[in-house]
């Protein structure tokens, strides 16, 4: 048998191609690696809705736990560990760090304006920018962003969010950390006026 010396070029070729390319790992958030077996995956597709994703992210959260949500692309996964409290917290950024997810879609200015891919950028570097002090007299410490929602709101559209975010925020080739928290829409329930009749 003859051997053909283009025929062992392209089966090493072949073999090559064919082997496992190791995949990035990237990590948005305290991520906490000297502590990586306490985190806790997140799947988001597992959530009817997004109030038991809230649940379940503060549920790990106050056992202890990180939790830890994974997007994976082709040889990049894209871990994100969201800021959680067990308390609720009191933040009042004036408008500012957040975005309201509602039907799939993402928007500023409480269901004002749709935040679209082209816009993501602007808004990371200016609405997002966390500093260590508030007239901005300092450097930025980090970006923020809270995504609210309403409890029974669907997840579908979160995870492009998140990737579309991370992408942004990379292109700033950046140390900083990029946090993500996610809370609840509280919906406003007027104060009770009582009646009071007066009688001589």
């Amino acid at each position: 048998m003859k051997f053909n010396y283009s025929t062992y070029v392209l089966f090493i070729l072949v073999l090559i191609s064919c082997q496992k390319q190791e995949t990035e790992i990237r990590n948005y958030g305290f991520s906490k690696k000297e502590n990586s077996n306490l985190n806790v995956s997140v799947k988001l597709l597992e959530f009817e809705n997004y109030g038991m994703l809230m649940d379940r992210i503060r549920e790990i959260t106050c056992n202890d736990s990180i939790p830890k949500i994974a997007i994976v692309e082709k040889d990049l996964k894209r871990n994100m560990y969201p800021i959680s409290h067990c308390e609720p917290m009191i933040f009042d950024p004036d408008e500012k760090h957040y975005v309201s997810f509602h039907k799939g879609k993402f928007y500023k200015d409480d269901l004002g304006k749709e935040i679209g891919t082209d816009s993501l950028s602007w808004i990371l570097k200016n609405d997002f920018e966390d500093f260590k002090v508030i007239d901005k007299s300092d450097a930025i410490k980090s970006y923020f962003i809270i995504i609210q929602s309403n409890r029974n709101e669907k997840v579908d559209g979160i995870g492009e969010f998140l990737t579309d975010l991370t992408q942004e925020f990379d292109k700033l080739k950046t140390e900083l950390e990029l946090n993500i928290s996610f809370w609840e829409i509280v919906p406003y329930i007027p104060p009770e006026i009582k009646n009071e009749i007066q009688t001589e």
